[in-house]
């Protein structure tokens, strides 16, 4: 069977009916994976039992006129700041905050490691700066992404967003680790341009356009599936470009591959039909990935 995600926090309730229970059982047996959400959801349910109060008096009452739109009220937001119709900006910058705590600390240490490393290589090695950086900054996103896509606690991070849509928190997330990770190679190739390694519109050209598009694939297949896949197909394809790149590759295909690893409308273009697609069909998907981010 396949992952039953949907049917986890069911199962470890005791709700779920015997034959689907029994399913879910064997299935336990040979995933660790789920193992580890079914062990998370007990955590929940263990913090419930111990240490909610039972309700004061007025409870619903305060968080039905707290979350009314019409008037919410002074005092601190609910997570996300997800009132509608109380100050989007506010509640932008509120998202963006909360997603950069969420996303693990490794995610931003590893990449800022590796841009580093790539821009020191671009900046005093014997090579071109351009081929540097386009293998460098495109690798960096789309892990970054796949990365930041996982959750090793998913109960947790639904809780903290659950005011906010699906399609809000996918969103929050591209665009702060794809924002980060732009920032900093912007800065670099700057950088590297005032060192007399080139223009700054063809450094930034030899990296934006990959990054964009290997970012969209790893978004894509890290939320339709798993996090693993969508870094594991990101780090596939950038070998692939990397053969290309070297020769080892027969010359009509290294051909198609460089064409692809550009910076083009079309690769753009492409490259936000899928985002858009994957935030369009997000709702629907399976709770292997989307219930990591949101109800």
């Amino acid at each position: 069977m396949s992952h039953p995600t949907g049917r986890l926090a069911e199962y470890t309730a005791g709700t779920l009916p015997e034959s689907e229970a029994a399913a879910v059982a064997t299935h336990l047996s040979r995933c660790g994976a789920c193992r580890r959400d079914v062990a998370a959801w007990q955590r929940v349910a263990e913090g419930v039992r111990t240490r909610v109060a039972p309700a004061p008096t007025g409870l619903f009452a305060a968080l039905r006129d707290r979350l009314a739109p019409a008037s919410p009220g002074p005092g601190v937001l609910p997570p996300y700041r997800a009132i509608p119709g109380t100050r989007p900006m506010a509640r932008a910058v509120d998202l963006l905050a909360h997603q950069w705590r969420l996303v693990g600390w490794r995610v931003w240490v590893v990449s800022a490691v590796v841009l580093a490393a790539g821009m020191a290589v671009a900046g005093w090695a014997s090579v071109p700066a351009e081929p540097v950086l386009a293998t460098v900054v495109p690798l960096v996103a789309a892990l970054a992404v796949a990365a930041a896509c996982g959750n090793d606690d998913p109960p947790s991070e639904l809780i903290q967003a659950a005011p906010t849509s699906v399609r809000t928190i996918l969103l929050a997330r591209l665009t702060l680790v794809l924002g980060a990770v732009f920032g900093a190679a912007v800065v670099g190739s700057l950088a590297l341009s005032l060192a007399g390694a080139g223009g700054p519109g063809q450094l930034l050209a030899a990296w934006l356009g990959p990054m964009v598009l290997l970012s969209a694939v790893s978004f894509a297949l890290s939320l339709t599936w798993r996090p693993a896949v969508g870094g594991s197909a990101a780090l596939s394809l950038w070998a692939v470009r990397v053969l290309a790149a070297s020769g080892s590759l027969d010359a009509d295909l290294s051909g198609v591959v460089e064409a692809v690893w550009r910076t083009t409308w079309p690769s753009l273009a492409v490259a936000g039909a899928l985002v858009v697609g994957v935030l369009a069909i997000a709702p629907r998907l399976p709770l292997t990935g989307t219930a990591r981010f949101g109800p």
